[in-house]
């Protein structure tokens, strides 16, 4: 009867130490970050739509210490791809249903598409020190005709010293310097946009 109970107790700790998916946020502070770039706007009037699948899509990837970590990266990283948007374009509305009056007066619809990836060392501790994130921009016109797509990798790192009270670090960096690089992206395309 103990080995069976010494057994039972050492499976809990091995599904509870592998299987763990701890929630984390990407959304960044893009004030600072973005002020950095100063752009000319582009006189466009322009529509992002990301669709309610993707916005309500959950992302695991691997953490540290066997752990993985879970995030919403088209809901937390929106707020900071309409500032950008609103930075490099004159006029930017978010997009509910493809097809609708209000997308047919944008001059340009933008779709957004995300990938990431997480990583860590530690045996120890959960939070990834490495965090990549990649926005692609489908551009279209009003007809949806393709016009450019842009891109953006951002990377963030951190470690065990910096991250003990803030377990989204890496990922947040990772996040706010992706955004830096997608607005100098917009503004390298400008004379696709123009």
């Amino acid at each position: 009867m103990k080995r069976l109970a010494l057994y039972l107790v050492s499976l809990f700790l091995v599904v509870m130490a592998t299987g763990c998916a701890h929630p984390i946020s990407l959304t960044p502070n893009v004030s600072a970050a973005l002020e950095q770039v100063k752009v000319e706007k582009i006189p466009k009037k322009v529509g992002y739509y990301i669709s309610p699948e993707d916005r309500a899509r959950e992302v695991t990837t691997p953490g540290g210490g066997g752990d993985k970590v879970s995030y919403l990266p088209y809901r937390d990283l929106e707020t900071g791809l309409y500032v950008v948007l609103g930075q490099s374009f004159s006029d930017v509305s978010r997009i509910e249903t493809l097809g609708s009056p209000k997308a047919a007066e944008q001059q340009f619809i933008i779709k957004p598409t995300i990938t990431t990836t997480s990583y860590s060392d530690s045996l120890v501790t959960w939070p990834p020190t490495v965090f990549t994130v990649q926005l692609t921009l489908a551009v279209e016109d009003s007809t949806g005709k393709p016009v450019t797509q842009i891109s953006a990798q951002g990377e963030g790192r951190a470690e065990f010293s910096e991250f003990k009270g803030d377990f989204s670090l890496a990922a947040r960096r990772a996040t706010e310097n992706m955004l830096v690089k997608l607005k100098a992206a917009i503004a390298a395309a400008a004379d696709k946009l123009r």
